[in-house]
């Protein structure tokens, strides 16, 4: 923050500060600094924002130009609601800065902040632009309570292992139930082509049926809706053997 920390005997090679900028104060921004002191060049990635203030009163317009900028910028300040101060955030790299404020057209070095003389002379105020602290990286593996989680008990496994004769018994049967499918079943005379209404356990279930003329395996299965039911069958080529 420009005004924080006075830097006594800072002197720098930059010319002097009245020949430093050429030009109108609508001149646009230069490579590396965007109208409104958002730093865009690659190279400025570890930028911090410092904020500028001008805490006197001004007829039309102030600026400040730094070395910051290599003196090619005119960065226009904001006057303050309620106030007679001008102020503006810029992104500069790290390090040592001079800078100048022009007021009105006349360039001015405000008295209440830190100032220095730069190689021929000149008087600017200056700052020293510190780097940013990285974040510290958020542990997740922890408990945020800083609890730690007690090792679970060999006691609250209380699953059985599987006994091995498990795996050389036969499957269980079939439940007989399933045995009563619809197909190749004969409509009831009195309702013509309509199969019988099937048992609810046999719904949703597919059945295979391999015993057909010229190679052919059947796959049916039936559905309800409500009180329709349907059932489709799927016709194959059986397999060879």
């Amino acid at each position: 923050r420009a005004g924080e920390g006075p830097s006594p005997g800072v002197r720098m090679g930059a010319t002097g500060s009245k020949d430093k900028l050429g030009g109108s104060p609508s001149m646009p921004a230069m490579a590396g600094l965007a109208s409104g002191g958002e730093v865009q060049s690659p190279e400025l990635k570890c930028a911090v924002p410092v904020a500028f203030r001008w805490h006197h009163p001004a007829q039309r317009e102030v600026y400040v130009v730094g070395s910051f900028s290599n003196w090619q910028t005119k960065i226009r300040l904001t006057r303050e609601p309620d106030t007679d101060a001008y102020s503006t955030v810029v992104q500069i790299v790290p390090g040592i800065h001079q800078y100048k404020f022009i007021v009105d057209g006349e360039w001015r070095c405000a008295q209440d902040q830190p100032r220095c003389l730069d190689s021929v002379g000149n008087e600017n105020n200056c700052l020293e632009v510190e780097e940013a602290e990285a974040p510290e990286p958020e542990i997740l593996d922890q408990d945020p309570m800083g609890r730690e989680e007690p090792p679970s008990p060999r006691s609250s496994y209380n699953c059985q292992s599987v006994d091995p004769d498990e795996y050389i018994k036969d499957p269980p049967a079939m439940p007989p139930h399933l045995g009563f499918a619809l197909i190749n079943q004969p409509p009831k005379r009195d309702q013509g082509t309509l199969l019988p209404v099937p048992n609810h356990s046999t719904l949703n279930h597919g059945y295979l049926c391999r015993a057909l003329p010229e190679g052919l395996s059947a796959v049916g299965m039936t559905c309800r809706f409500r009180g329709k039911f349907v059932t489709t069958v799927f016709y194959s080529p059986a397999p060879t053997q």
